[in-house]
C-alpha cells in the first residue's frame, strides 16, 4: 500500500464535498466543504485507503460505539505554500497609477 498523501498538522482543502451517501447513513455527521482550509488531525488506514480527520470538524460523539467518521484522502488537496513577497514590492504595485 502507498503511504498516506498527507501528514498530521498539514493544511488541506476539500476538492470533493459530495458526501451524500455518508449523510444518508448519518445526517448528523459534519462534513468538510470546498473553500475553507482544514488541518489534518488524524490519519487512518482503512480497507479503502487512508482516511483523515480534521481539527476543524469533530464527529467523535455523532455515532456512539463507532469510530469517528473520517474522510478519504482523495477528497483533499494540499494547500500550496505561499510564495514570499517583499512588502515593499507589494506596496509598490498597489500605489502604481
Amino acid at each position: 500500500m502507498n503511504p498516506p498523501l498527507f501528514h498530521i498538522g498539514q493544511e488541506v482543502v476539500c476538492v470533493n464535498d459530495d458526501f451524500t451517501l455518508l449523510l444518508v447513513q448519518n445526517p448528523n455527521i459534519q462534513t468538510p466543504k470546498r473553500g475553507p482550509i482544514y488541518t489534518v488531525r488524524g490519519i487512518f488506514d482503512t480497507h479503502r485507503g487512508y482516511g483523515i480527520t480534521l481539527h476543524e470538524i469533530n464527529n467523535a460523539g455523532v455515532a456512539p460505539g463507532f469510530p469517528e467518521a473520517n474522510f478519504h484522502e482523495s477528497r483533499f488537496a494540499p494547500v500550496p505554500p505561499l510564495e514570499e513577497i517583499e512588502i515593499s514590492a507589494a506596496i509598490e504595485e498597489t500605489v502604481s497609477v
